[in-house]
């Protein structure tokens, strides 16, 4: 698919295991909403760490982006936010993250 930039169709994109979820056309929009609101409600950090993780070369340098993603982790965990997750699991609440 890199090479030729052909086409797949949403059932190829699901069989291949591209795609998580295969809704009807009437129904994309409203699937794409909840996968949006729940991606929302994530740590923006984290967001922001994944994004880079997978845009470093994780396809062909499994080992540099394991290595990169354990730097990440180390950074996170002296956020605001990591601390904010971790009091949010233990008082069984949603997380209140401010991106710091």
């Amino acid at each position: 698919m890199f090479y030729t930039s052909r086409r797949v169709t949403g059932e190829e994109a699901y069989r291949w295991g591209l795609a998580n979820e295969l809704v009807p056309q009437d129904q994309v929009r409203s699937a794409a909403m909840r996968l949006a609101q729940e991606i929302a409600e994530c740590s923006p950090l984290g967001l922001i760490s994944t994004r880079a993780t997978m845009r470093a070369g994780l396809a062909e340098r499994v080992l540099a982006a394991t290595n990169h993603e354990l730097v990440e982790q180390n950074r996170l965990r002296g956020t605001d936010d990591f601390k904010e997750g971790v009091k949010a699991v233990a008082e069984r609440r949603a997380a209140r993250f401010k991106g710091r």
